[in-house]
């Protein structure tokens, strides 16, 4: 399977004008060397994508911190899937709630091909992408991320010294060194941590930032079918990412909240504290998650951090 990944993608480098050298034993190496000059973001733009499920009230929480703690906010794409009428009507809450913003939402029919069409369809050449269980603990701006070249560094917004724990995995972490290249931001080595852990995992989609052009090439000839699999299925991409810096901020910006489980791809080893018919019983009632509340905290605190809600405006 990589064998014909490495194919059809050096094929599509052919399109566009890729050089192959005569020898292509060490075709990795020569992609990554090469497709620079075809991959290059045109602008410095970005796009923003968060997928969601069934998780209308989680989405909001996102929204409305994104908007309230994102300086210099981009356009955010909400691709999402719905599986009954009464998650139905919470998304079109949604889309009424955020009618001013900009926000597109895409109900999705095949989610391969509408993410691979919505991103076709931006101009901006930069793209972050979002999981529906994150929310904006910390005060940040696009613009800080625009002289970042996304072939040479991956912005991960949900890195930050704070990291030290995984949630998930339940272990401590050995963060790497974190060398400050701007007022705000951290550079780091994806490969600089020995063992298997969020320090060496330079290919997600909960809060990264990717070229569009690389990463529209790299989704065209992968399979996947949801967030889970597009992640995991890019991983056949590591070799071409792993001498990749990465770069953060101080702190994590983007906590992802353990609250429940809705991916039937994966297993989230995690006990959270709401259902989804819970958390959608409750924002029948006209509530929202007090994101306020995660203003400020470290990781470790926010990702176990129990819901509390309040009035929706």
């Amino acid at each position: 399977m990589k064998k014909l990944i490495v194919k059809k993608i050096l094929e599509f480098l052919d399109k566009k004008g890729f050089q192959r050298k005569p020898s292509v034993d060490d075709a990795k190496v020569d992609l990554y060397e090469d497709m620079k000059k075809v991959f290059l973001p045109k602008n410095q733009e970005i796009i923003s994508v968060i997928f969601s499920k069934d998780r209308a009230m989680q989405l909001d929480g996102f929204l409305a911190s994104y908007f309230e703690n994102v300086a210099n906010y981009s356009e955010i794409i909400v691709l999402y899937h719905v599986s009954d009428a009464g998650h139905k009507k919470s998304y079109d809450d949604l889309v009424k709630i955020y009618a001013d913003f900009p926000v597109k939402f895409i109900s999705e029919t095949q989610f391969r091909n509408n993410l691979i069409t919505a991103l076709e369809n931006t101009a901006q050449e930069r793209v972050m992408f979002y999981v529906d269980d994150m929310l904006f603990s910390q005060k940040i701006d696009y613009n800080w991320f625009k002289n970042i070249n996304p072939l040479d560094d991956i912005v991960s917004l949900s890195r930050g010294k704070d990291l030290s724990f995984s949630t998930v995995l339940a272990k401590a972490l050995k963060i790497p060194q974190l060398s400050p290249i701007s007022e705000h931001l951290f550079r780091f080595q994806w490969n600089e941590i020995q063992e298997f852990s969020d320090w060496t995992y330079p290919i997600g989609v909960s809060g990264y930032m990717f070229s569009k052009p690389e990463i529209l090439a790299m989704m065209k000839v992968t399979p996947f079918k949801a967030p889970n699999s597009l992640e995991s299925n890019l991983q056949a991409f590591f070799p071409y990412f792993k001498n990749r810096g990465g770069v953060c901020l101080e702190n994590v910006a983007t906590p992802c909240v353990h609250t429940n489980l809705t991916q039937t791809e994966g297993y989230n080893n995690v006990l959270g504290h709401y259902s989804l018919e819970e958390l959608l019983t409750i924002w029948n009632e006209n509530k929202r998650i007090n994101y306020h509340e995660f203003s400020g905290l470290l990781v470790t605190d926010a990702e176990v951090k129990k819901y509390n809600f309040m009035e929706r405006d």
